[in-house]
């Protein structure tokens, strides 16, 4: 980003003022559609238990460019794993954060709604069509629904493939998971030739903050709303499967 300098014309003479912060990468739907993201193809499995050890992680460079676009404060480090195998998309979290809110029991998916958590959003190219969104805490437990523009939602749906765990770290907790791409090809998100619109976010709670304040919004794309939304199309980036060699 470019360095902005203001200009202030006083009696004296004209005095340049001292630059002004670089603001973070602002990252947009529609960059991303000239530049997708990609998901690189790995002939390999990887042990779905939490804790993102396998040595396949260590190959795929990490997802780093999570921000908090609406309020311009710096949020706790997100980062995002990406690889599949030609038959499941594999996804590994690592999230920081130094007060995990989550609760020990939950009676209700709808509960995840209330804790810290990661999300993936994925949409088909008809604007029209329901999208899916899938929202997981700390534990691995998911909230998962179908959507239909403007946030008509159903919760009774759920995934018939998605398989995930989490865990905590000493710096907050990892969430690592796949799903079957034969179900995100039959859910009409994942093209034939291997492109899908991409949500990526993070609810960040705070237990000690009350009402509106309890909760920041990170995302990978900004949806260029004046407040998080993550149910616009303009919040979902491309991504691209890469082919296997």
């Amino acid at each position: 980003m470019k360095t902005i300098f203001g200009t202030l014309l006083l009696a004296a003479g004209l005095f340049l003022l001292s630059p002004a912060p670089v603001p973070a990468q602002v990252l947009t739907a529609e960059a991303t559609a000239l530049n997708p993201l990609k998901i690189p193809y790995v002939d390999c499995d990887a042990e779905i238990d939490g804790r993102g050890l396998e040595e396949v992680w260590e190959q795929i460079p990490p997802l780093t460019a999570f921000r908090g676009y609406w309020d311009g404060e710096e949020q706790p480090k997100t980062e995002l794993r990406l690889f599949h195998n030609g038959e499941f998309l594999f996804f590994l979290y690592t999230v920081e954060d130094n007060d995990v809110v989550c609760s020990h029991v939950i009676s209700e998916e709808m509960d995840i709604a209330k804790e810290d958590r990661i999300e993936f959003g994925m949409r088909p190219e008809d604007s029209t069509a329901p999208y899916y969104f899938f929202e997981i805490d700390s534990q691995g437990r998911v909230l998962d629904y179908e959507t239909r523009a403007y946030r008509h939602f159903d919760p009774s749906w759920d995934s018939n493939s998605l398989e995930v765990l989490g865990r905590p770290t000493e710096t907050g907790y990892e969430v690592e998971g796949k799903f079957a791409l034969q179900e995100l090809r039959d859910l009409g998100v994942l093209t034939s030739d291997g492109k899908i619109r991409l949500g990526c976010f993070r609810g960040e709670y705070f237990s000690d903050k009350p009402g509106d304040e309890n909760c920041k919004w990170i995302s990978w794309i900004h949806p260029q709303t004046a407040v998080p939304d993550f149910h616009v199309r303009s919040a979902f980036g491309v991504a691209r499967l890469e082919e296997g060699r």
